[in-house]
């Protein structure tokens, strides 16, 4: 635990400008505005738009035409007519019915057949279905496409959430980077005062013949490098204030950063080894063997022989008059069974051995990367810890600084010290508040990388 009176004392002090973003805001108005989630929204629609356009079988097709012909002559002595104008019309609707995999057909025909210049009037009514018994049985080679998409929506869903939560971690990483360049700047500028302060005393010292030219030269360099320090990290804040403002359509001045970097965060405690099992990283092997599964039923489906149940009903009018032939009709149906089966070689025996060996493979790829993401999470998690504890051993450490600059400012106040010990101190306890800042950016870092790791970063 972080030493809250430590904390207390040595929490970089943060701008409090109405305009400072906080990481959840950040985080929120990112989310809300970058053209990443859009695109990532717009993926997800689009799959399902592919799904239901393969759902698309199942709907009624509907046929129509028309016909007419002429047979005649007197050549022929089995030809009982002279001359046979017809003229057909038929329209007919199919469907795939996806529960079953059978096909229903209904058909109405009407045709007129002017014999030596005698109507008649034929009128049919007909339903055919055909259902499979084995191969197809249920539709299941039917369905096949349509089964493969919903899976795939469903795990590039999961894709997308895992894509958008890494992109989000990187982001907040650089959120917090530019939380720790905006403290930096502060140690620098504070860092380039005290060497300005070290500089002149040491001017006066030489005027005084109290130092050689040697050590004048060193503070002069000394001054020139935290010079140079300073404006670099202050043009490098400049730089990613401006890079992060891009990223959520804000102003650059609007980027003033509202952190406490020492904050400890609350962390939920998860056992790796179970809940890897069940993680966004594993559920994508979980739905390509879901996908390969579901290739080898339809493999092993088509192994079978086709065998398709049939059945028939039809009704026939006939008469002079058009009307009339709706009315005088026979009835007729018929029922039977249609058996098949391809002798030799099948590529579908290939297809389903092929298939069990893809789903082997992935099983062994999603043990290895289960292995792995424990090893991660753990790691993660040792750091955090190890992390926690530096930094409240470098916030004592800087106490400690902090204790040697007031006793050095009160000796020197008294007369019984020396101003140059007095900026030594100060110098020592500025560069120690560089060290523990570092710590604790790596600190909340870590913590982003570990709650990216447990899926709790994107929801």
């Amino acid at each position: 635990m972080f030493n809250r009176t430590i904390l207390a004392a040595l929490t970089v002090s943060l701008s409090l400008n109405v305009s400072a973003i906080t990481i959840d805001e950040f985080s929120e108005r990112l989310v809300e505005s970058h053209p990443y989630f859009v695109q990532l929204s717009l993926a997800e629609k689009t799959s399902l738009l592919n799904q239901k356009s393969l759902s698309t079988f199942t709907d009624w097709k509907i046929n129509a035409g028309a016909e007419q012909s002429y047979s005649g002559g007197k050549d022929i002595s089995s030809r009982l007519y002279d001359n046979l104008y017809s003229t057909s019309y038929e329209i007919g609707a199919t469907r795939k019915l996806d529960n079953s995999g059978a096909t229903l057909n209904l058909i109405h025909s009407l045709t007129r057949n002017d014999k030596d210049s005698k109507a008649n009037h034929l009128n049919l009514f007909s339903v055919d279905y055909v259902r499979p018994l084995l191969q197809n049985k249920d539709g299941i080679n039917d369905k096949l496409s349509l089964d493969l998409a919903s899976i795939n929506i469903m795990a590039e869903k999961v894709r997308l959430e895992e894509q958008a939560e890494n992109f989000l971690a990187s982001k907040l990483s650089s959120f917090i980077d530019l939380a720790l360049k905006q403290e930096i700047v502060k140690i620098h500028n504070n860092a380039l005062n005290l060497a300005k302060q070290q500089l002149d005393l040491t001017e006066d010292k030489f005027k005084n013949s109290l130092v050689d030219v040697t050590v004048l030269i060193q503070e002069k360099d000394n001054f020139v490098k935290a010079k140079q320090q300073s404006l670099q990290s202050n043009k490098e804040l400049i730089i990613e204030r401006r890079e992060l403002a891009d990223l959520i359509g804000a102003r650059e001045s609007d980027m003033i950063v509202e952190m406490n970097l020492y904050q400890e965060q609350e962390l939920l405690t998860v056992n790796p080894n179970e809940f890897v099992k069940n993680s966004r990283a594993m559920q994508k092997f979980d739905f390509d063997k879901a996908l390969q599964q579901r290739e080898l039923e339809s493999n092993e489906n088509k192994t079978m022989p086709n065998v398709d149940l049939s059945l028939g009903l039809s009704s026939l009018g006939e008469d002079d008059k058009l009307f009339g032939s709706f009315g005088n009709r026979d009835f007729s149906w018929n029922l039977g069974v249609n058996i098949s089966y391809p002798l030799g070689s099948r590529k579908e025996l290939v297809a389903v051995e092929n298939t069990e060996i893809k789903m082997s493979d992935i099983d062994a790829k999603k043990q290895e990367a289960e292995m792995n993401s424990v090893q991660h999470i753990n790691y993660l998690l040792a750091q955090v810890d190890l992390l926690s504890e530096l930094v409240e051993l470098y916030l004592e450490q800087g106490a400690l600084a902090e204790e040697k600059v007031i006793e050095e400012q009160v000796k020197f106040n008294e007369a019984r010290g020396q101003k140059s010990l007095v900026l030594a101190a100060k110098i020592n306890a500025n560069q120690a508040k560089l060290t523990y800042l570092q710590a604790a950016g790596t600190y909340q870092k870590i913590i982003i990388d570990y709650k990216a790791a447990i899926d709790q970063l994107y929801n």
